[in-house]
């Protein structure tokens, strides 16, 4: 067991929250922040740095995140504690010591005395839960983080101001259930060492597909999920589509395609969450040894907002992604057997362009061979890379069968596959050679990721200063197996084939067809084209300034300035002096969804929204299927819109000059949630709106829920 001096992790720790944030709202300007040099809290004895991960050890495999065992009475037990472990830090070939918040795997491991005094060993990502269509998914809340101060807790007034660092809640993205009471209520504060019971009411039509889960608290939501409170939330679907009269009257679920009766488990199934885990590397004495290099004896926390604040912090200190708590991790698969693969960015800030290439002749490479290997391609500070050997290398087909849960009605076949933060993909892959192939995250066009200059000018994404701005995830080792190559139509089809589909299916799977497993049906039609011809249209304008009185929010046409989460409001929308968007029950509305300065991830609870377009300055249509090139997709404008069109989506990314149209239809639940951007900490400082579906049972001129008070 690590050890720490006496002094506990939580006297040091409230110290921190309450020095961090006093005597000043917000660091000055969000691109280059005055890092406060703030107490930290004491860390474990520093430990020995273990072999890289390119050893081949057991240590640097890719697994699934750990399933989350039920209790005797059904229930799940999800602890939010202090948890320690290490991560790989390519910079300098050496492992780092962290200290973070997350949420064990097993409840059983929860000891009061390790979550205070040194941290609980346990994986960097978040166990992963799983539910069935028509159950009520049933979760206590543990929050077993370290006590508050009424510094860095109650005595902060502004709810724009980050603060509440070890108080939480609990949100389930994208799921389409109700926001109210325990349910998916994001304005619940449970308080360190306190639990709640929630309960989320699976419908029978639920679609199935690949969800998550994370910290949704106003005012620290970003440091929690950035530090790795978020996992993986799947719901099973059974549902078989039904055919009459050769045509689909009832759909299905894709599930059932990838199904091991025999084995009653889901065979081949890749659950890979993507994280950014920021972290500040502190010695014994608490004093900062550098933002990104521990040298094998500080340790990693992330105390305050400051590195968050600067949007280039990620790429400019040159982190790495994480792929279930493991960076550079090897993913084992066989030869020519298709893969599930379930793709969740549970980060913060980056954009990851996930593109797989094969490297020739590298079937007998060691792990170490592999990851120096995909790192030549890469590229660095002292070794730039060939683009034109980068774009030699084969780059390996990926279908995309659903995006952010939503099955889509025609699988897109695509080597470049565009995640920002709260995405999800699922996509099918086959590897047709036993060479290695290396997962990398490879540069977009300027305006498609997030890590951007107000100037304009490219911030390479993740490698500083390489003339290939690609950076390795991980890497795919296969196994050689006697499976003859097929595509992923016949594969489709030969399952619909084995478990008794129509024909009609078969025919349709067979052209990479999905629309009998879609689950919603389509906005856009000629008579929702009349149904809201006479209402207006749901305007959300997403803008931010910066200085010293920086600000993040939205622009209403009848209010002056940026307006922010929960200030005093007096146009016309307003419930207890706050801005509140009012949405009808039943009905269908278009939104128009745009962004003032910089580009940023939408998202929205409860209900997800179907894109009907994308215009670009020019008031082009960009979200139309187009056939990308099979060596530079990179070089496609707007290359994360394409395919778009008429795919439902509960987070899309919103860039400056464009106007993304979706259509919603708030069809079943009641009640106040919200919409926010996906840059985490925006939404921390304001950039958070209530939203409100009512005219049902639920009184459109209610009171707001109890969202600012920091009652327990």
């Amino acid at each position: 067991m690590l050890q720490i001096a006496i002094i506990g992790i939580i006297t040091v720790l409230v110290a921190v929250l309450a020095s961090s944030w006093i005597g000043g709202k917000k660091p000055s300007d969000p691109y280059n922040p005055t890092k406060p040099t703030p107490t930290h809290p004491t860390k474990p004895d520093h430990p020995s740095p273990p072999s890289p991960p390119a050893s081949g050890k057991s240590e640097s495999l890719i697994n699934n995140p750990p399933l989350l065992q039920k209790g005797a009475k059904g229930k799940y037990e999800l602890v939010a504690a202090y948890k320690t472990n290490k991560i790989y830090n390519p910079r300098q070939l050496q492992w780092d010591q962290l200290l973070v918040r997350g949420y064990l795997t097993k409840a059983s491991l929860l000891n009061r005395q390790e979550a205070r005094e040194t941290g609980i060993v346990d994986e960097l990502v978040g166990p992963q839960i799983r539910v069935k269509q028509g159950e009520t998914l049933s979760i206590n809340l543990n929050n077993q983080l370290p006590d508050e101060t009424p510094e860095s807790c109650e005595n902060i007034l502004d709810p724009n101001e980050p603060h509440c660092f070890n108080t939480t809640n609990l949100h389930t993205h994208g799921f389409w259930v109700s926001p109210q009471g325990n349910s998916d209520n994001v304005f619940l504060k449970i308080a360190p060492q306190a639990n709640l019971d929630y309960q989320y009411k699976i419908e029978p039509n639920h679609p199935a597909g690949t969800y998550w889960y994370h910290a949704h608290l106003h005012g620290s939501t970003a440091i929690q999920v950035s530090s790795g409170m978020a996992g993986p939330l799947i719901v099973e679907g059974s549902r078989v589509p039904k055919v009459k009269n050769g045509k689909v009257t009832s759909t299905g679920d894709l599930d059932i395609l990838w199904k091991d009766k025999a084995k009653h488990n889901d065979a081949n199934e890749k659950i890979l969450v993507f994280q950014q885990i920021q972290y500040d590397c502190t010695d014994t004495e608490g004093q900062s040894l550098n933002s990104n290099d521990c040298k094998g004896a500080g340790i990693g926390t992330m105390e305050n907002y400051a590195g968050l604040n600067s949007f280039n912090s990620w790429g400019l200190n040159n982190y790495y992604t994480s792929i279930n708590g493991k960076v550079l991790g090897e993913i084992q698969v066989n030869q020519n057997e298709f893969n599930r693969w379930r793709m969740i960015h549970g980060g913060v800030r980056d954009t990851i362009g996930l593109i797989i290439k094969e490297l020739p002749g590298s079937s007998q490479y060691t792990a170490k061979q592999t990851v120096d290997t995909c790192l030549s391609y890469q590229g660095d500070i002292l070794i730039p890379a060939s683009k034109v050997a980068f774009d030699q290398l084969t780059s390996l087909p990926v279908h995309t069968i659903a995006q952010d849960g939503l099955t889509m009605p025609q699988a897109q076949p695509r080597t470049l596959s565009v995640f920002q933060p709260g995405y999800r993909h699922d996509a099918m892959l086959s590897f047709p050679s036993t060479n290695k192939y290396c997962i990398f995250d490879s540069r977009l066009n300027i305006d498609d990721e997030i890590n951007t200059r107000i100037s304009g000018e490219i911030t390479p994404q993740l490698s500083p200063n390489s003339g290939l701005n690609a950076q390795l995830l991980g890497w795919v080792n296969v196994k050689s197996t006697k499976l003859k190559v097929q595509t992923a139509a016949q594969f489709l089809k030969d399952q619909a084939q084995k478990i008794g589909l129509s024909k009609e299916i078969q025919a349709q799977l067979a052209q990479l067809n999905l629309s009998a497993f879609t689950d919603h049906p389509s906005l856009m039609t000629r008579e929702i084209d009349n149904l809201i011809r006479d209402r207006p249209k749901q305007r959300s304008t997403f803008d931010a300034s910066f200085g010293p009185n920086g600000k993040f929010g939205y622009r209403y046409a009848d209010h002056p300035g940026i307006y922010s989460f929960g200030e005093t409001f007096t146009g016309e929308s307003v419930v207890n002096g706050k801005y509140v968007r009012k949405l009808e029950i039943g009905k269908v509305d278009e939104w128009v969804l745009t962004s003032a300065n910089l580009g940023h991830p939408f998202h929205i609870h409860v209900n997800p929204f179907q894109i009907v377009k994308i215009l670009n300055p020019d008031k082009k249509d960009v979200s139309e299927a187009i056939s990308e090139p099979a060596t530079t997709p990179n070089e496609l404008d707007d290359v994360q819109y394409r395919g778009l069109k008429g795919q439902f989506k509960d987070t899309i990314f919103v860039k400056p000059g464009y106007e993304v149209i979706v259509r919603s239809h708030y069809k079943k639940f009641e009640g106040d949630f919200v919409q926010h951007c996906h840059i985490l900490d925006h939404e921390d400082q304001g950039m958070m709106e209530y939203v409100r579906i009512c005219g049902g049972k639920f009184d459109c001129n209610a009171d707001l829920p109890g969202s600012h008070d920091h009652h327990h």
